[in-house]
């Protein structure tokens, strides 16, 4: 049977309705592929990888487990990264806040080291992630490699 008169879809209206349901497919695969990738994290309003660039610091370790710290540069550290450097590996000591302003001197304590050990101190800046403060840890490249006294 075929009815006369009854009119079908128009082909303005299925094109609109197609372009409509894939934005909001493609809204929903952006949102959800937004969470598996991490918002930057800044400091001074660039990555905070360059801001390690930027740290200058010097570092001195004792027996007695202390290591003082000086900081000379421009960027507040948020703490240090304590890795002993053995017979061809590095090893990590430890993760010490203790936070230490531009110009200031902190020391940090209770460190399991010996004297004659060589080891790596490396600074951790505090970044921001939106809302959030976050510490990073700086590469090995911008520690300094000290032998304890």
């Amino acid at each position: 049977m075929i009815k006369r008169g009854k009119k079908g879809l128009s082909p303005i209206i299925a094109t609109v309705l197609l372009i409509v349901i894939t934005l909001i497919i493609a809204m929903i695969i952006f949102l959800w592929a937004k969470n598996f990738i991490g918002e930057k994290t800044k400091k001074f309003n660039e990555p905070v990888e360059n801001a390690c660039e930027r740290v200058s610091f010097d570092a001195e370790a004792f027996e007695s487990g202390d290591i003082d710290i000086i900081n000379r540069g421009n960027v507040p550290l948020y703490g240090i990264n304590v890795k002993t450097k053995g017979s061809g590996s590095i090893i990590d000591a430890g993760t010490f806040t203790s936070s230490i302003d531009v110009g200031e001197t902190g020391k940090v304590s209770s460190v399991s080291v010996s004297k004659g050990d060589s080891i790596i101190v490396v600074p951790i800046v505090l970044g921001e992630t939106g809302e959030y403060r976050t510490p990073y840890t700086c590469s090995d490249t911008y520690g300094k490699e000290i032998v304890v006294i």
